[in-house]
């Protein structure tokens, strides 16, 4: 079911090819099957506008996080960490003293896999700029690469676990490093 929640297009598009060959067949038959078709392919789009995968819930939570660092809001990023890992807020706070995230930082791309129901893992790629607090105010435009682990808690999706990459080649590197 995933694959329908995340990319119904290739269905949809499949349904209306059908629908326009029947159509084309000029036949009782071929108009009963083109409109079959066509309400098919409706009814999953409206069916996929309704269900959300754990990937996308997972997905917009680190845009909601996004938004809470962009507005240094340090409570609201806490509350998106899991109850089980205190550090992740200190660094959190750390970052936010070192440098503040301009309008034009932005994921670019994420790839979501469950672990299992209750845990996921987002490759996540974003750049922009942004402004380093301790240097003098200079703004530069830097790429990040990031491994987040998510739980489910509580009924929300929480951050657990947080790895920086490189982002050329995908190794691990320190939180605060300079590339």
């Amino acid at each position: 079911m995933n694959y329908i929640t995340d990319n119904p297009w290739p269905l949809i598009i499949l349904f209306c090819g059908i629908a326009i060959v029947a159509f084309l067949s000029a036949t009782s038959l071929g108009r009963r099957v083109s409109v079959v078709c066509l309400v098919l392919g409706i009814g999953l789009f409206f069916l996929e506008q309704y269900l959300v995968s754990p990937q996308e819930l997972v997905e917009s939570e680190l845009q909601v996080m996004l938004g809470h660092f962009k507005s240094r809001n340090a409570t609201a990023i806490a509350a998106q960490l899991s109850k089980d890992n205190n550090k992740l807020a200190k660094i959190a706070a750390d970052g936010l003293e070192l440098v503040k995230l301009g309008d034009s930082f932005q994921i670019k791309s994420v790839h979501v896999t469950m672990n299992d129901k209750k845990s996921a893992t987002a490759m996540v790629r974003a750049n922009g700029d942004l402004t380093l607090l301790k240097n003098g105010g200079a703004t530069i435009s830097y790429p990040n690469y990031w491994k987040t682990v998510w739980q489910f808690e509580s009924g929300h999706w929480r951050l657990a676990k947080v790895t920086r990459l490189n982002p050329v080649n995908g190794t691990e590197m320190p939180y605060f490093a300079a590339q």
